[in-house]
């Protein structure tokens, strides 16, 4: 559906993407996770045609996205502040969606208004008036009732206490159920999106370190704890992690190991368990 092919983007000297290559296929939930600075809102942006200077392509059902304005109207980027937002803080809530459902593609008026009934919004007050996490809301409302074939939500979480940012994946799982279309997530809270994911995109450096879907990227992902003369075992693996434990030594692997492997791992005297997302996205961009 949505394919990157050899973009770079640079900022001055400054090299922020690199040899990026990526393939986005309809009716997938992807996270694209990575430190500060790492590139990931410059890639969404790039992604929806808010960034044009680059180099490379990105193609959109068989046509270059920035030839191609169909295309770019089946994208939707939900940011941490809304498109000319400065102009929009003195406009009432109701106010704003009016202008998002002219604006936006398909836009869906009943979902609107149960999300603002689920989500508790009061549309008669200011945008600018409201916290910061209703503000986050009244965007997140936005990107969920826009029918386009892609929605890019960077930083979901912002401002959310725990309630909300459940419902709002409860609800977003519960739609893409009705309404199939490609989900992007950027998010540093990874622990609470790693159930609702499904395809994992790690940048490092301005390039792809991981891309992977997460069944495969759990079964590489193992920690194993044992003696130290017992872990020898793991010596030929890819280590991404080790810590004492007394007497006892924790290594964390991200490799290919088959069942036979797990098997005489385990015979030989080693604690066999899976490692969490969050944890290994932190081994893995240290």
């Amino acid at each position: 559906m949505i394919e990157i092919k050899n973009l770079y983007k640079n900022y001055g000297e400054v090299k922020v993407l690199k040899d990026i290559n990526l393939e986005f296929k309809f009716g997938k939930v992807y996270g694209l996770l990575g430190r500060n600075g790492v590139g990931k809102t410059t890639l969404l942006r790039i992604m929806a045609n808010q960034i044009m200077d680059f180099q490379g392509n990105i193609i959109f059902e068989n046509e270059k996205l920035i030839e191609n304005q169909k295309a770019v109207e089946e994208i939707v980027l939900i940011q941490n502040t809304l498109l000319n937002e400065e102009f929009l803080m003195d406009k009432e809530v109701s106010q704003i969606f009016t202008i998002a459902s002219i604006v936006g593609k398909n836009w869906d008026f009943d979902f609107q208004y149960r999300l603002i009934k689920e989500f508790s919004l009061n549309v008669n007050k200011e945008y600018g008036k409201l916290s910061k996490g209703n503000q986050n809301i009244v965007r997140l409302i936005i990107g969920l009732c826009n029918r386009t074939k892609v929605v890019i939500f960077d930083e979901p979480n912002t401002g959310l206490d725990a309630n909300n940012r459940y419902l709002f994946y409860e609800i977003l799982m519960e739609d893409l159920e009705k309404y199939p279309r490609t989900v992007i997530i950027s998010s540093h809270i990874i622990d609470e999106l790693e159930s609702f994911l499904e395809e994992i995109i790690i940048l490092k450096n301005g390039q792809v370190l991981i891309n992977e879907s997460l069944v495969d990227l759990q079964e590489k992902s193992l920690l194993c704890i044992g003696r130290e003369d017992n872990l020898s075992i793991l010596e030929n693996k890819n280590i991404i992690h080790k810590k004492s434990m007394g007497a006892l030594m924790a290594v964390a692997i991200y490799d290919n190991i088959s069942q036979e492997e797990k098997y005489e791992i385990r015979n030989n005297g080693v604690e066999i368990s899976r490692i969490p997302l969050q944890k290994l996205f932190t081994y893995l961009t240290n």
